[in-house]
C-alpha cells in the first residue's frame, strides 16, 4: 500500500474539519491548552511541530498560546483546511505538505513535538519515533495523544462492547455513529491497530533512552459528553516522552 493510499479515509479533510472546527469554537479549545500547558511549564516562543496537524487544531491553539508552530501533513487537503483555519483565527503558523517517514528537519529543531490520532495509522512507528528523538532538542518532550482505536478489531468481546455503546449512543441522541470502520488491509499495514498501547509505546520509547510518563484516559478532561459515551472502550491517553 502507497503513501497516497493510505490517505484515501480521510479523502479531502472536510470532514474531519468540520469536527475540528467544532473544537475550535467549544470548551474543548482552553481544555486542550490546560492538558498541554502542563507540560510547557509557562515558557511561550517555543519551536513546536504538530506532526500530522490535519485541519491545524493543535497548531492554531498553540499559536494562540505565543508558540512557534510548524504544521506538517501529507494530505494537501488537510493542509488547506488548516491553513483556513489559521486565518480565520487570526494566528500565525507554517504549514508545510510533508511525509512522517521522512522528516525535513535538521537535529535538535524543535522543543516540543504534538502529535494526536496519528500514531496508530504509522507502518514504521519505531522510526518515526526515533526520527522524532532526533529532532528534538535536549530535554524537549514529545506529546503522543491517541487510544487502541481499532484494538475492538481483534478482540472479539471488546467488538461486541463498542457494537453495545453504539446502540446506547443512538437511543440516548438519535444518531447513528460507528466508532471505526473495518479496514482490514490498512490495519494489516499498520501495525500499532492491533497492539496494546500506551504499553508498547512506552517500552519502546525508554529503550530509546527517552523518560516516559502516561496519562491515561484524557478524554475526561477534553471530550464532550457524547464523545465520553460513544469512545468509552478505547480511553484516549497521553504519553509525555522527555528526551535525556
Amino acid at each position: 500500500m502507497n503513501r497516497d493510499e493510505r490517505q484515501k479515509p480521510w479523502g479531502d479533510g472536510e470532514e474531519y474539519n468540520r469536527y475540528i472546527v467544532s473544537e475550535l469554537a467549544s470548551f474543548r479549545k482552553d481544555a486542550w491548552k490546560r492538558q498541554i500547558g502542563k507540560h510547557l511549564n509557562g515558557r511561550k516562543g517555543l519551536k513546536i511541530l504538530d506532526a500530522g496537524t490535519g485541519p491545524g487544531f493543535f497548531a492554531c491553539i498553540l499559536s494562540e498560546e505565543g508558540q512557534h508552530v510548524t504544521g506538517i501533513d501529507y494530505s494537501d487537503g488537510m493542509i488547506a483546511c488548516a491553513k483556513d483555519n489559521a486565518k480565520k483565527l487570526g494566528v500565525s503558523a507554517d504549514f508545510k505538505k510533508m511525509d512522517l517517514n521522512q522528516l525535513e528537519f535538521k537535529d535538535e529543531e524543535f522543543d516540543v513535538i504534538v502529535t494526536r490520532n496519528v500514531t496508530w495509522t504509522l507502518e514504521y512507528p519505531k522510526q518515526v519515533y526515533n526520527e522524532w528523538k532526533r529532532i528534538l532538542k535536549r530535554n524537549g518532550r514529545l506529546l503522543i495523544y491517541d487510544a487502541n482505536w481499532h484494538l475492538h478489531f481483534f478482540d472479539e468481546e471488546k467488538l461486541k462492547r463498542v457494537r453495545e455503546r453504539e446502540e446506547r449512543y443512538l437511543h440516548k441522541y438519535g444518531q447513528k455513529e460507528v466508532v471505526a470502520i473495518e479496514n482490514m488491509e490498512f490495519f494489516a499495514a499498520s501495525p500499532l491497530t492491533s497492539t496494546l498501547r500506551p504499553v508498547w509505546d512506552k517500552q519502546a520509547l525508554e529503550n530509546m533512552g527517552m523518560s516516559v510518563q502516561i496519562q491515561d484516559n484524557i478524554g475526561e478532561n477534553v471530550y464532550e459528553e457524547w464523545e465520553k459515551d460513544l469512545y468509552g472502550e478505547s480511553p484516549l491517553f497521553e504519553i509525555c516522552a522527555t528526551k535525556c
